[in-house]
């Protein structure tokens, strides 16, 4: 997979959303939802998935969709540092995850100051995107990907814990 960490979000998915009916990837949706509200993940979605959603591009038909994950426990959410683990190993793992010409992962960084709270907290951005032939061919592949990123998340969650727990003791 290509996996490009950005600095800021360039610009939010938009395209037509896809048929609720689609069977791979309405599947390949409710098990990384499910992976991500499991014991093993420390993750929480901060807001409903975005798309996925049909885009045109010039040689093939992309199918894109976009998450934004925040750490369970709030004091996670708080270290910067943390989260520059989180990216550098997800980076690492999804770049052995499949093809690399129809499989795209963009990781951002976010930060903003909840309303109840002066202490900035950080969540992680993530664009999905796949190419095909036809949207069929996309969508499958899209649903590939998102169980690549569910199997990395989940990964990196064990190797984040191990890590906390060798900074505490």
């Amino acid at each position: 997979m290509r996996v490009v960490a950005v600095e800021q979000i360039l610009n939010r998915s938009g395209g037509a959303p896809v048929a609720p009916g689609e069977a791979p990837v309405t599947i390949a949706i409710k098990n990384f939802l499910a992976a991500i509200e499991s014991d093993d993940s420390l993750f929480a979605m901060t807001e409903p998935m975005s798309g996925p959603a049909v885009e045109q591009s010039f040689a093939a038909q992309v199918y894109a969709g976009e998450i934004v994950l925040e750490f369970r426990q709030a004091e996670l959410g708080r270290q910067r540092s943390l989260h520059f683990l989180l990216l550098e190993k997800l980076v690492e793992l999804l770049k052995e995850a499949g093809s690399q010409e129809s499989l795209e992962a963009t990781l951002c960084l976010t930060s903003q100051v909840p309303q109840d709270s002066n202490q900035k907290t950080h969540a992680l951005w993530i664009r999905l995107a796949a190419k095909g032939d036809s949207p069929e061919k996309a969508a499958l592949r899209w649903g590939l990907g998102l169980a690549h990123l569910q199997q990395a998340l989940l990964f990196t969650s064990r190797h984040l814990r191990l890590h906390l727990a060798q900074a505490g003791s």
